[in-house]
């Protein structure tokens, strides 16, 4: 019986920023551009919803360099960002109490959640067993 059958192999979570690197220019332009927005919450570190957006980047963070050491750059990157959806719903019943320029980042940092989230389901949805590697071959011919 052969005992190394059943192992996984795991990436190094640091070679993530490299393939990013490697892919189109729109999809390593926007998740350059998710992680500044979330970044930005950092100016606003006084603000609890400030400091909320910013531990829930960092869990959706490791949760997707853990899909990437087992799954690689593949569309289950996307489940990465589940925890993005009660951060949403939380901003939303949260802007109007804000004010100034926290309430238009809010704003913006909400329609950049509420974006990324349809292209993650759309993704997800697509590297369901039996659909991965079709639209794998679907992305290489493309």
């Amino acid at each position: 019986m052969d005992t190394n059958s059943n192992l996984v192999t795991m990436r190094n979570p640091l070679n993530f920023f490299r393939e990013l690197l490697q892919q189109p220019l729109r999809i390593s332009a926007w998740v350059f551009f998710l992680m500044l927005i979330n970044m930005a919450s950092l100016a606003f570190w006084n603000e609890p919803l400030a400091q909320l957006v910013f531990i829930t980047f960092m869990l959706s963070a490791m949760l997707m360099m853990a899909l990437y050491s087992r799954f690689g750059f593949t569309r289950i990157l996307g489940l990465g960002h589940i925890l993005w959806i009660p951060l949403l719903a939380w901003l939303l019943t949260h802007i109007a109490a804000a004010d100034g320029a926290f309430r238009i980042y809010l704003f913006a940092l909400s329609a950049t959640i509420a974006v990324s989230l349809i292209l993650d389901i759309i993704d997800v949805w697509k590297f369901r067993p039996g659909m991965a590697l079709r639209h794998e071959a679907q992305d290489v011919r493309e």
